[in-house]
């Protein structure tokens, strides 16, 4: 098992071995289930904030976080991040906390690796914020569009547009499919970044990160999607956005390393 892998495992053994996670969802899911959603949802993102909390304590990671301008309140838009590893998790879920707004109501989109890996918490939590599962194995397009509109209807969408984990700090170019639903239905994007996760890793391109042990998440801009004539300009816009980002952020982490 590598560097990085141990600590994902790390990660992700936190819900499943502090008794906070099971005891505060099972209090989540009663609220929900008895239309207490205002509660159910302050005790999901009080969890989320607790597990990146617990997270960066452990392993003498600090944030730098930028949400200027940033405005948490609505629905009925998504959220998009970079996807490095599976360790950025903890930060998205803690947004609503990063934020100062407790009351956010925010939901995701996951693949076939929830339903394959019955992590507990993890199920639990899909359930409670009302999750959009996609099979990659069995696709059903129509179901999954149904599935997204309905839930943008009281919360926000969570995604990571590049489709996948991409093991590096480049970002890789955006998936299509989910991001052509958000153009064609006027979904507006909010647009974050993260950098410095691959220091994690034992890769010697990344020693550097390594070495800061800081993990920096901005916020980089909001899009409206009737501003864009033409999906290709949506799209190239969203990209554009987050990498304009990510390199400000990567000559800042190389400029304090020329520093010291």
């Amino acid at each position: 098992m590598g560097k990085l892998q141990i600590f994902v495992v790390l990660c992700y053994f936190i819900p499943v071995l502090v008794i906070i996670f099971p005891v505060g969802l099972v209090f989540s899911y009663l609220f929900k289930i008895t239309k207490l959603d205002k509660w159910s949802n302050r005790i999901n993102n009080f969890l989320g904030y607790f597990w990146y909390r617990s997270f960066f304590f452990l392993t003498g990671r600090t944030l730098e976080v930028s949400l200027e301008n940033w405005n948490p309140e609505g629905n009925n838009r998504f959220l998009i991040c970079n996807h490095t590893n599976a360790l950025e998790v903890p930060l998205i879920v803690s947004l609503p906390y990063l934020a100062k707004s407790k009351d956010v109501r925010l939901s995701y989109l996951g693949g076939d690796i929830i339903q394959r890996y019955k992590i507990i918490p993890l199920m639990m939590h899909k359930t409670i914020v009302e999750a959009v599962i996609y099979s990659e194995k069995r696709p059903n397009f129509r179901n999954f569009k149904n599935d997204v509109l309905r839930v943008l209807k009281t919360r926000s969408i969570f995604l990571y547009p590049e489709g996948e984990r991409t093991f590096t700090e480049e970002i890789r170019p955006f998936q299509t499919g989910v991001m052509k639903i958000a153009y064609k239905f006027h979904i507006n994007l909010d647009v974050f970044v993260v950098s410095g996760f691959m220091g994690y890793s034992s890769l010697e391109e990344y020693k550097h990160l390594a070495n800061s042990k800081t993990i920096y998440f901005h916020y980089c801009g909001s899009i409206l999607a009737k501003d864009y004539p033409t999906f290709e300009e949506y799209l190239s816009k969203a990209e554009n956005l987050m990498k304009e980002k990510k390199k400000y952020l990567e000559e800042k982490e190389l400029s304090l390393v020329n520093q010291t």
